[in-house]
Order: structure tokens, then C-alpha cells, then sequence
């Protein structure tokens, strides 16, 4: 599923480093390479957080390594040294986005009273978020999905991988529902969690159009009563 979205969007002109400071005071040799006992000189997971912000800002092509180098603070080689390329450090960005969408849409379902009532929260949470987008970035994903492919299979793996993830953890949690008799639909809770991934999708790309939150509230809640009234929840 293309951004379960995480993170929030900074009113600045590029993508602003948040967080701690990626640089640390480790020595690097010659080649790149840290030498033994030395600490990374640099959080790995707070570059890739900054390389999605400048992804989503300019994404894949515009995003020179200028750019890449400006919004993490590392020097051209060090980047290299640690995710290769601009195409591999791309991947592991998405990874990493990928992940913490994950992550979120967990946390989200974990901490509602009832497996569909978590469903409903992730839908109406995107909603939201999907408002807020700053200057209508859209959803990295999505806008990789436009950029990249079917030519890059490698990417086409990674985001194929991504959807079926989150897609198949939204159908967990229909399946629960419908085993405590929350959702009384027959309907294979795959295809009802796919409806829920394009209705997600859909309210990205009108975000990118509208920042009227209230707007796409309004078809999250025109949504989920289609799901209640098509495929019989129990309020």
C-alpha cells in the first residue's frame, strides 16, 4: 500500500534535517571502510529518514547527490561507502519508508479496541495526513510508482513487496474482526483490504489538490459506510 504515511512535513523550501546529528567523531580510512571497534560515524536510519525527505521532495531523478549530500550532512564517499550509489541508497530509503508505514499502521490497529475499529482509525488517520502534505508532495510510493516504473524492476519489487505487506496486515485485522463477529461479510477479507489500500491511495492523490482536511474526511466516512453497508459490519 502505497504511503501509510509517516512523519510529518516541515514548512521549509527543501527536505530539513531532523533529528539527531547523523555525524558522529569516528575515523574513516582510507577506501571508506570504518577500521575494526570503531563506531559508524553516522545514525544509518537518520540518513535514510533525510534521503526520503529529499526523494519526496524532488523525487528520484531531480534528486541529485548534491542534494543528497546537503540534506544529510555526509560527504559524497561516505555516502557511498555505507549504500553504495544513488539507485541503492533510493532502495534503501524506500525500505525504510516502507517499514516505519508499517510499523504505524501496527501501532494503529494495536491500540484501537477492536481489530475493524483500527481499520477504521488507519482510514480516517490517512485522511488526515493526507491534508496536511505539505505544498502536494503526494505519497512516495505512488509518485515512485508514476517516475520509475515497469522500467525498474528493482524498485517494482520493493513497492510490490510493500502493498502486499500492508495489504495482507489490513486483511489480519478484518479476519480477526470477522472471527469475534465484528464483520459479518463473506467476501475474502483480501479483496475488502485492497478496497481499503485504493481508498487510501485515492486520498493521497487528492491531497495533493486540496489541503481541506474536512474534504477527505468526507471520503474516508463515504468509505468506510460503503464497507459497512456493502459487506455488513456491526457498529
Amino acid at each position: 500500500m502505497s504511503n501509510v504515511h509517516v512523519g510529518a512535513d516541515s514548512p521549509s523550501k527543501g527536505p530539513a534535517h531532523t533529528g539527531p546529528d547523523p555525524c558522529r567523531s569516528a575515523h574513516r580510512p582510507a577506501g571508506g571502510r570504518l577500521l575494526p571497534g570503531r563506531p559508524r560515524e553516522f545514525d544509518p536510519d537518520v540518513v535514510l529518514d533525510t534521503a526520503v525527505e529529499a526523494f519526496l521532495e524532488w523525487g528520484y531523478h531531480a534528486t541529485s547527490l548534491t542534494r543528497l549530500t546537503t540534506a544529510t550532512g555526509l560527504h559524497r564517499g561516505s555516502l557511498y561507502a555505507a549504500f553504495g550509489d544513488k539507485h541503492a541508497l533510493f532502495l534503501a530509503a524506500l525500505g525504510r519508508h516502507a517499514d516505519r508505514s508499517l510499523a504505524a499502521l501496527d501501532a494503529t490497529i494495536a491500540a484501537a479496541p477492536t481489530p475493524l475499529e483500527g481499520v477504521r482509525r488507519f482510514v480516517r488517520a490517512q485522511a488526515t495526513r493526507a491534508a496536511g502534505q505539505r505544498a502536494g508532495r503526494g505519497c512516495l510510493v505512488a509518485n515512485t510508482t508514476l517516475e520509475l516504473l515497469p522500467e525498474d524492476q528493482q524498485v517494482a519489487r520493493v513497492i510490490e513487496a510493500y502493498q502486499q505487506r500492508m495489504a495482507a496486515r489490513v486483511a489480519e485485522a478484518l479476519d480477526e474482526a470477522k472471527a469475534t463477529g465484528e464483520l459479518t461479510s463473506t467476501h475474502p477479507s483480501t479483496g475488502l483490504a485492497r478496497y481499503v489500500f485504493v481508498v487510501v491511495e485515492g486520498m493521497w492523490q487528492l491531497g495533493r489538490t486540496t489541503s481541506d482536511a474536512g474534504t477527505l474526511l468526507d471520503v474516508a466516512e463515504v468509505a468506510l459506510a460503503t464497507l459497512a453497508s456493502r459487506f455488513g459490519t456491526v457498529h
